[in-house]
């Protein structure tokens, strides 16, 4: 599909990926389930086109999360510009929705890493939103 400013992007049906998916004027990306260690890993990362993006991003730890404290960063253009802790023993672990705008022509990585110890836990994270010229 054609985006305005000349980019193109193919959907892909399973929808799982680090890239950004498009539909008409709204947009997705699913990380799928990627076990995350003791090293900052890239859970989606994919760059914007002349549109800006409101966009919701959650992550999630998987089921079996250990007791494990994670920090999960949304990061434009190699800058963090949201960061958290979450230990996956809580209720509420990590089941914080941020909404964000994304600029025009940014490059986007949505990080994790397991701040206890080098034990490699399930993590995801998705992103929904609306794009705008």
């Amino acid at each position: 599909m054609a985006l305005a400013g000349g980019f193109s992007n193919t959907v892909n049906p399973s929808g799982t990926g680090t890239s950004l998916n498009y539909i008409g004027n709204h947009c997705y990306a699913y990380s799928g389930v990627v076990g995350v260690n003791d090293t900052e890993k890239a859970l989606l990362k994919f760059s914007t086109g002349n549109e800006y993006i409101r966009a919701i991003i959650q992550f999630n730890g998987g089921a079996a999360g250990g007791g494990d404290n994670y920090i999960y960063r949304v990061k434009y253009d190699s800058q963090i510009v949201q960061e958290y802790v979450t230990n996956s023993n809580t209720d509420d672990a990590p089941n914080q929705k941020l909404n964000l705008i994304i600029p025009p022509f940014t490059n986007v990585e949505c990080t994790a890493v397991n701040a206890s110890d080098n034990s490699s836990n399930d993590q995801i994270v998705s992103l929904s939103g609306r794009t705008y010229a």
